[in-house]
């Protein structure tokens, strides 16, 4: 947040007093954002959790004392063109996503990992699963003003979808003895489902836009919960979300000056 803030300042002080590009219909910019995973855990982990200290291992509950969490931070730098006198903006962009996901007891007890193998099941003593995903996307997207042409403030809706390739990734699990680690490779690749390497999803929201004297654009949006068109994009969670919260800020640039 602390750098969005300080490249929101840079570019004020660049454009200040930059009146002769403020009525340019480009620009660029930069957005920040997040939104939370719905947690929802994927089918090819299964978890036993003891309710006591006291009951037998026949006696553990099930995968839903296991809670999932997730969240999705991204950052990118982005273009933007109005057009219909303003009143529709076009936007495209790079953009670098991160995920994380864990996997943890629902309250402060072991988990039992099952795992098949060829000797048959075995039960793994865990604190956890962690998961971190790192994607390189390019969005496409269109905002149509609901209010303000005409003024400083203005209100939008935002549709878009992004294509994104997977550019690093890593699954562990937190084992509650180090003498198992050994066999977190093999645990994980025995789930089968490894994260795709091309993720595809759309998504909305609503916006609040305030533009400056000098023409820069400052926005704030509501986000809606992302819908994900590919499939096995994450180990651990479901594809699924809540919604989230942009920043973003844009200055405009002449590109037909001839001075």
């Amino acid at each position: 947040m602390r750098y969005l803030l300080l490249l929101i300042l840079i570019f004020s002080f660049v454009h200040t007093g930059a009146q002769q590009q403020s009525q340019s219909r480009f620009r660029i910019g930069i957005e920040y954002g997040s939104y939370k995973m719905a947690g929802e855990i994927n089918d090819q982990w299964e978890f036993r959790q003891v309710k006591t200290r006291y009951v037998t291992q026949e006696d553990q509950t099930g995968s839903e004392h296991v809670k999932g969490e997730g969240e999705v931070y991204y950052a990118g730098l982005k273009s933007e063109l109005s057009v219909w006198e303003n009143r529709l903006t076009l936007t495209s962009g790079f953009r670098y996503s991160r995920v994380n996901e864990r996997i943890s007891p629902s309250w402060d007890a072991p988990l039992y990992l099952f795992h098949p193998s060829d000797q048959g099941i075995e039960l793994f003593r865990v604190r956890g699963m962690n998961e971190s995903i790192g994607y390189v996307g390019v969005p496409l997207e269109a905002d149509f003003l609901l209010w303000g042409r005409l003024s400083n403030w203005q209100g939008y809706v935002k549709a878009g979808i992004q294509a994104g390739m997977k550019i690093h990734g890593k699954t562990t699990i937190d084992f509650a003895s180090k003498e198992m680690e050994k066999y977190g490779d093999e645990i994980i690749t025995a789930a089968g489902k490894a994260p795709s390497n091309f993720l595809l999803n759309t998504y909305g929201g609503l916006g609040l836009r305030l533009i400056l004297n000098n023409g820069i654009r400052l926005s704030i949006e509501a986000l809606f919960p992302q819908h994900f068109l590919t499939k096995d994009n994450f180990s651990l969670l479901a594809s699924e979300s809540y919604g989230g919260a942009q920043l973003s800020v844009s200055l405009p640039v002449n590109l037909f000056s001839m001075k």
